[in-house]
């Protein structure tokens, strides 16, 4: 019975201890998993480094931005396209119906809602350098102001993946764009000819505006993609501005062989359709008309473009 009773109470030691050790080990575990953890967090944010903005100023920006605000709305395209790490963007690419499903989990941004831009925690955010409210922005978290005029679609693209590290992804689109378009400009110049010219206008309001070769609406496509002709008026006065207003009047001189019309805004009544001037150019006579979507043809994304080059392509070769 003595030896019974010990060998149970030796057993209950063993038991506790074993229990002991395994609370123990389990705390250490835990209290190494959460500094592991902690770490981690440190290492993604990474060290902050030194941008020169497009106004020449110096910036320090996150080397790695874990929670990027895009307000500058023609670029939301492009960030998603190479996974940067988005958090937040201006809720206007919505609009878009190329666009719009890839804002799921993002908090959409109303014009000028600093608020709702503090409320998602930025250490990135990218804006047009016409933002009303840089200042208020800069107070917020480092701030990029672009400037739209000055970059090409394609360069532009190149610096965003610099900006977000994600270099690789960027010149791997860039390198697959390039190589479609250049199957693409054999067949649209084979079915229009050399020498065809296009114009792309849309109406805002009661206002007409023609646009240059890099303004989005399918202009970076159909001039540098496609090869199209730019109408010797539209080179002259409009391609180093990017666009032009114009009268309704005014149509004929900047109208090429073909014209790329956009269904513009709310506002906008197109009544210039109704004219003797428009029913009389040639693109009209000839049935080369192509109408877009406004809001859908405004970016120049890798997504927008790919889904406007069919719509391009498809109209010059019908």
């Amino acid at each position: 019975m003595k030896k019974f009773i010990g060998l149970f109470a030796l057993l209950m030691v063993l038991v506790l201890a074993a229990c002991g050790n395994s609370e123990e080990s389990s705390e250490e575990a835990t209290d190494e998993s959460a500094a592991g953890e902690t770490e981690g967090d440190s290492n993604e944010s990474g060290e902050m480094v030194t941008y020169t903005t497009d106004a020449g100023e110096e910036i320090e920006i996150p080397e790695d931005p874990q929670r990027i605000v895009i307000l500058g709305m023609s670029y939301f395209g492009n960030l998603m396209h190479m996974d940067a790490n988005v958090v937040g963007a201006h809720a206007r690419v919505t609009e878009s119906e190329v666009l719009e499903p890839y804002t799921e989990g993002i908090e959409l941004i109303e014009e000028g809602n600093i608020e709702q831009v503090m409320n998602v925690d930025p250490d990135l955010i990218i804006t047009f350098n016409s933002d009303e409210n840089l200042d208020k922005l800069e107070a917020v978290a480092p701030t990029i102001p672009i400037d739209y005029a000055k970059w090409n679609y394609l360069d532009i693209h190149r610096e965003l993946g610099k900006i977000t590290g994600n270099e690789e992804k960027a010149e791997e689109w860039i390198e697959s764009w390039e190589a479609e378009l250049e199957e693409d400009r054999e067949v649209v110049q084979e079915a229009i000819g050399e020498d065809a010219t296009a114009s792309v206008i849309e109406q805002f309001a009661k206002d007409i505006y023609v646009y240059g070769t890099n303004w989005g609406r399918g202009t970076e496509i159909i001039y540098q993609g496609l090869d199209v002709k730019v109408p010797e008026a539209v080179q002259e006065e409009v391609v180093e501005t990017g666009w032009k207003k114009i009268s309704a009047e005014e149509i004929e001189k900047y109208a090429g062989d073909y014209m790329f019309v956009g269904t513009g805004d709310s506002g906008a009544d197109n009544a210039y359709k109704d004219t003797e001037v428009w029913n009389g150019l040639d693109a009209v006579q000839n049935d080369n008309v192509i109408e877009f979507d406004s809001p859908t043809f405004y970016y120049n994304d890798p997504y927008s473009l790919e889904y406007q080059k069919d719509i391009i392509v498809d109209a010059l070769t019908k």
